[in-house]
């Protein structure tokens, strides 16, 4: 795999969305060449990472009142329980089972960015042009 996951087609064109996104990824390709006695802790590092990252999405989207919050949610929250679920395993050594979802971890991202992060990049648009027209009230739906 390349050094970098990060491409014009991850973009989202909302820095907001593509700055944690492209360190993500770019994490993500590190997290590849680290060996394996260096492994366990930087696997812990990129989970707290994506952690925050999407309680950060996750409160952007509250804030907007976005209305696919709830199954946006659902979808990091199973992300997590299986990367929970592979930390358990690397700490107690098996790293073999960290390095595939490591593996996994890139389809998932890239996935999940032009769907799921694509209907929210329309709603902050949509909520952009309405704050520059002066436009107050109107819900994204």
């Amino acid at each position: 795999m390349s050094n970098s996951l990060w491409s014009s087609e991850t973009s989202l064109g909302i820095s907001s969305l593509d700055e944690p996104h492209k360190a993500l990824l770019d994490k993500l390709a590190q997290l590849q060449s680290v060996s394996d006695a260096d492994f366990s802790a930087h696997y812990a590092s990129l989970v707290a990472r994506v952690e925050n990252d999407f309680r950060e999405e996750e409160e952007l989207m509250e804030q907007i009142d976005f209305p696919g919050l709830r199954c946006h949610r659902e979808e990091h929250a199973k992300l997590l329980g299986g990367l929970h679920h592979a930390a358990a395993a690397v700490m107690e050594g098996d790293v073999a089972l960290g390095r595939r979802a490591i593996e996994l971890l890139p389809q998932w991202f890239v996935f999940h960015i032009s769907t799921m992060d694509t209907a929210l990049s329309f709603a902050l648009q949509f909520r952009d042009e309405e704050q520059h027209n002066g436009q107050t009230g109107a819900r994204f739906i």
